[in-house]
């Protein structure tokens, strides 16, 4: 076993690959929900090998071709803008790269071991720096767009940016489609929360000036949500940067024109280099004591190359993509020798690239911890139909085409008086007498129903004194008029309803409980303390609801009633207020 002393990697687990790509593994530097990152031997240097999980390799191509994106940005790099690449097979299944090891620390893990806010001396060199590594980027006409404290690595000798993931060339217009945003909301330029696609190294400059305002008072200018109302401030506010005028008023304002609205308005990254070189020069050791001693560690560690063993073939039984192994009986080990003996193993299991995304991690409203948001990267459909779906998912989940064409109609059919129907089964015109019982089923009975009025799927199952809707439906607000979107995924609100990402498909699930599907087929409609997000379709209570009465939805973890007010939405105390009440058109 290799010695990790320093390293910031953990041992290898039971599941984990001990080589990719012919590249041996000492431990692992991270993992995440598409994968994880190790620590490798290449050519005498260690490496960091990022690894698309099997699973995510199989079942989501978008991710997929970011990564391939990701090589393509890392081989125009030069060593001087980021850690370089230095193998990878685009072809592999799954894929994987490896880059040089940074023998670092995050910003956001340096803040924590410092104990607070970075003193002047030290933001000056931080600005120096990361703007260093922005120029050789920009100079290419390339974005990095996702500039975040988790994505500048301090080291003994400077500091280096990392996770090109989602970074493009400004040319690439094609690389993202509409209704896509890509980015972490807290440090988002204005023109990236608004979903502009011509973006240029002024939106790197934002978010280098909102990183440097968290590393001056621990919480980015804007506030650390992760929902829409980060980006509301982001568009129309002014960033709060009090804590850093009071410690150095002239950083401030260079961090205020970083933080211009608009973008042609703010200093290059060339010339942030210039300004912070005004205020050296700087010495060795570069970074307060608090870190320099994690980062004196980490460099001895990286300057003494260890060699790895690979295991003999027998270990590969380890490394089995997660399936539990049965008895270790004397037949089944004299099965696997033999097979081994005759056939050579190819490892190919493992994981993944950390850096690109994340699952959505949830935080609730008043959390200020250093960690931003997750970074976002979702594509609604272009056209704004009931039809639209993701590649491998149908916008209504277990329903055939035909099935979902039907659905489809119905959503638009009105009453006779011409009105809207209501949202399907739910309100006062539903079904007869409810009992809360949850119906005869999970189905929510028969699905001919020619209007959305008394049960789109008809039936008698009931929530909470409506019945289970069903079928694929924009749902508009009593209160403002708008409809439920989700232009981005986890960050729900209302809005026009002829936008990506206004349709949701019903999938019912015992006791008279539905979930409410995103139309990408892939997310689900969730109530929590993280506020109103779109999270995996698992089903735990918070993404669970129930048909109310007078056209409402009820969750089923808190239950609150689904409503809109001050710009976003939230499931509070179910008053009967117009903004609780939602209908299908």
């Amino acid at each position: 076993m290799s010695d990790l002393a320093g390293s910031g990697a953990k041992p290898l687990e039971a599941d984990d690959p001990r080589q990719i790509g012919g590249i041996p593994l000492a431990g692992r530097l991270g993992s995440g929900g598409m994968g994880r990152v190790f620590l490798g031997v290449h050519e005498g240097r260690y490496v960091a090998v990022k690894q698309v999980l099997p699973s995510i390799a199989g079942e989501d191509q978008d991710f997929v071709r970011r990564f391939g994106h990701e090589l393509d940005n890392l081989s125009r790099l030069p060593a001087a803008a980021t850690a370089p690449l230095l193998a990878s097979d685009r072809d592999a299944r799954p894929p994987w790269l490896a880059t040089a090891y940074v023998p670092g620390l995050t910003l956001s893990k340096a803040l924590e071991l410092h104990g607070g806010p970075l003193p002047a001396k030290t933001l000056w060199l931080l600005l120096r720096e990361a703007a260093a590594g922005l120029v050789p980027v920009h100079e290419l006409g390339m974005v990095h767009r996702d500039l975040k404290p988790s994505n500048v690595m301090l080291t003994v000798e400077g500091a280096t940016v990392i996770d090109f993931g989602v970074a493009r060339a400004t040319e690439q217009s094609q690389l993202t489609r509409s209704g896509m945003v890509i980015g972490t909301p807290a440090y988002m330029a204005p023109e990236q929360a608004t979903t502009r696609r011509d973006l240029s190294g002024a939106a790197d400059v934002f978010a280098l000036g909102s990183v440097l305002a968290y590393a001056a008072s621990g919480t980015p200018p804007f506030g650390d949500e992760s929902g829409p109302a980060v980006l509301y401030r982001i568009v129309h506010e002014e960033p709060d940067l009090a804590a850093l005028r009071e410690l150095d008023p002239t950083l401030a304002d260079v961090v205020a024109a970083c933080l211009d609205k608009d973008a042609g308005a703010r200093p290059t990254a060339a010339e942030l280099v210039r300004r912070a070189e005004e205020h050296g020069p700087f010495t060795a050791p570069l970074w307060p004591d608090s870190i320099s001693g994690d980062l004196a560690a980490k460099a001895a560690f990286a300057a003494h190359v260890q060699e790895i063993e690979l295991p003999g073939p027998e270990s590969v039984e380890t490394l089995r993509l997660g399936r539990k192994a049965g008895p270790r009986t004397p037949e089944r080990l004299r099965r696997r020798r033999g097979f081994l003996a005759v056939i050579p193993v190819v490892v190919t299991v493992g994981g993944a690239t950390l850096a690109v995304q994340f699952l959505p991690h949830v935080s609730a409203p008043d959390d200020r911890s250093a960690s931003a948001g997750p970074s976002v990267s979702v594509t609604a459909p272009a056209v704004p139909t009931a039809s639209s779906a993701s590649p491998s998912r149908s916008a209504s989940p277990g329903k055939s085409p035909t099935d979902k064409k039907n659905d489809d109609d119905k959503a638009g059919e009105k009453q006779e008086d011409g009105t809207p129907s209501p949202a399907p089964g739910a309100g006062d015109t539903g079904g007869g007498p409810q009992d809360g019982s949850g119906g005869s089923g999970s189905s929510g009975g028969t699905s001919d129903s020619s209007s959305g009025g008394s049960s789109a799927s008809g039936g008698s199952g009931s929530g909470s004194g409506g019945t289970v809707p069903s079928g694929n439906h924009r749902y508009r607000n009593g209160g403002n008029d708008r409809c439920l979107i989700a232009p981005y995924n986890g960050y729900p609100m209302t809005g026009d309803c002829d936008v990506p990402g206004s349709v949701w498909g019903v999938r019912a699930v015992s006791g008279g409980a539905f979930q409410l599907v995103h139309e990408s087929g892939r997310t689900c409609l969730s109530a929590g303390a993280g506020g109103i997000l779109l999270l995996s379709c698992e089903e735990e209570a918070s993404r669970l609801w129930r048909a109310g009465s007078g056209g409402t939805f009820v969750s089923v973890g808190t239950g609150g009633c689904l409503g809109a007010g001050n710009g976003g939405l939230a499931a509070s105390n179910c008053s009967g207020a117009a903004s609780q009440r939602w209908t299908a058109v």
